[in-house]
C-alpha cells in the first residue's frame, strides 16, 4: 500500500473512533483482532477468537469482534477499566458511547420507561431491567438500547445486546450468560449473546465498571462505615435532628424499628437505641450525596 493509502486509512479510523455516528455501533467488525489487543491482555490472539483467559475466578473469552466477554453477570465482575493503558482512540470511542448513554438518561423520564417498556427480573438486588419494545434495538445505539436499568425508581443506565456486539475497543467489557464447553466457549461464538452495561454518569471509569459496587457506588460502603459509629455519642436532640434528616431522604420507605419484648431497662436508653438503629438501617437506602450530607451534619454536632 502506498503512503497515501496508509494516511487515508489512518484518518478513516480516527474519524470512526471519535464520531457519535452509528456506523461503528452496528457493523460486526473487526474480523481479525488487532495485534496490540492480544499484547495488552497477555496473549496474541490473531484470528483465534476462542482464546480463554482467567480474571480472578471469572472466565473471560475473546468474541468474534474481539470483545472481551466475562462469563458472569455484572454483580460478580471484578473488572475496573484501566483507562491509562488504553489507546487514545479507544478512550474516544468509549467516551462517545458513554456520552450517548448520558444523553439517553437525561432525555427519558423513568416514569415513561416503566409505563412503556416491558419489565423484567433483574439479576441484582434492587435492580429492574425494562426491555425496549423495539425488537430491533440490538447493537450499540445509545438512543435505542435494548434494556433500561432502573434501580430504586431511578434510571441508572442501559444494557446493550448483540450476537455479537460490534467491536467495543479495549475499555468496555461485555458479559454473557451463555454457557459452553471448555473446549468451545459459547461466548466465542457468533451465535452467543454479548451484553454490556453502561451507567448514567460522566465518570468514564465508573460508567464502564460492570459491578456498580466497584464503580458508581464504590464510595458508599466507606461512607456508611464512617457514619455508623459516629451516631453513638450523639445526645437526644442531635439524634432527633439526624433522624429527621434521614426520614426526609427515605420518604415513603420508612424503616420500622421495635425493641424485643421483655427487654430489660438496664443498658442503653431504649428510645435513643431505637433512634440510632433506625438511622443506621436507613443508611442502606441513601445515595452518595445524601450520605455525605448526613456525615457533615453529624460532624457539626
Amino acid at each position: 500500500m502506498g503512503l497515501s493509502g496508509i494516511v487515508g486509512c489512518g484518518a478513516a479510523v480516527a474519524l470512526v473512533a471519535g464520531s457519535l455516528g452509528l456506523s461503528w455501533m452496528s457493523r460486526p467488525e473487526p474480523t481479525h483482532c488487532p495485534a496490540d489487543h492480544g499484547a495488552q491482555h497477555g496473549a496474541q490472539h490473531g484470528a483465534d477468537h476462542s482464546s480463554v483467559h482467567a480474571a480472578g475466578d471469572t472466565q473471560v473469552t475473546i468474541g468474534p469482534t474481539c470483545n472481551r466477554v466475562e462469563m458472569a453477570g455484572p454483580s460478580d465482575s471484578t473488572y475496573v477499566p484501566d483507562l491509562a493503558a488504553a489507546s487514545a482512540a479507544d478512550r474516544r470511542k468509549a467516551q462517545a458511547l458513554v456520552d450517548g448513554v448520558n444523553e439517553f438518561c437525561d432525555s427519558h423520564p423513568v416514569g415513561t420507561l416503566t409505563e412503556t417498556w416491558q419489565p423484567g427480573e433483574g439479576s441484582n438486588p434492587g435492580a429492574s431491567h425494562h426491555s425496549n419494545p423495539d425488537t430491533d434495538s440490538r447493537g450499540l445505539d445509545p438512543s435505542n438500547p435494548r434494556t433500561a436499568l432502573i434501580y430504586q425508581g431511578e434510571l441508572a443506565g442501559v444494557m446493550f445486546v448483540g450476537r455479537p456486539l460490534p467491536a467495543l475497543g479495549s475499555i468496555p467489557r461485555a458479559h454473557s450468560h451463555d454457557t459452553g464447553s471448555a473446549a468451545a466457549p459459547a461466548s466465542a461464538s457468533a451465535s452467543a449473546s454479548e451484553m454490556l452495561h453502561v451507567y448514567c454518569t460522566e465518570n468514564l471509569r465508573e460508567a464502564l465498571t460492570p459491578n456498580r459496587q466497584l464503580g458508581i457506588k464504590s464510595d458508599l460502603r466507606p461512607l456508611r462505615r464512617s457514619i455508623r459509629p459516629a451516631v453513638m455519642p450523639l445526645d437526644k436532640a442531635a439524634l432527633r435532628e439526624v433522624l429527621d434528616r434521614v426520614r426526609g431522604y427515605v420518604g415513603d420507605e420508612p424503616v420500622n424499628v421495635t425493641l424485643p419484648e421483655g427487654r430489660s431497662d438496664i443498658g442503653p436508653d431504649p428510645v435513643l437505641q431505637i433512634m440510632r438503629t433506625e438511622i443506621r438501617r436507613s443508611l442502606l437506602l441513601l445515595d452518595e450525596r445524601e450520605l455525605r450530607d448526613l456525615r457533615s451534619l453529624i460532624r457539626s454536632r
